[in-house]
């Protein structure tokens, strides 16, 4: 989650904003969109990937990858949602990110 603090009405503040992800064991470190590119940090994983609504998606496989930076367009002016999967085959995925 991403909270300044500890204080339970700013975490509650994160929740509302959407400012958390689901996992089963990889962190999602930060997410930013600049320039058409989702850019994702992450522990280490295996594999990126990047679904949405428009059929397709976009995959970066490796070892011990931390950070890649993927292109948006395939997705339009629709949303996008990060995978992140690790090599033990833990998962953890943002919340949508409308484009």
């Amino acid at each position: 989650m991403r909270a300044e603090s500890l204080d339970p009405d700013v975490l509650l503040a994160a929740l509302k904003a959407g400012h958390y992800y689901s996992s089963t064991g990889p962190e999602l470190q930060d997410i930013t969109l600049a320039d058409g590119m989702i850019t994702v940090r992450s522990s280490p994983v295996s594999k990126v990937l990047l679904t949405g609504g428009a059929p397709g998606l976009q995959v970066v496989e490796g070892e011990a990858l931390t950070e890649c930076s993927l292109p948006v367009a395939m997705f339009g002016r629709g949303f996008c949602r990060v995978t992140v999967q690790d090599a033990a085959g833990g998962r953890a995925w943002s919340n949508p990110i409308h484009l």
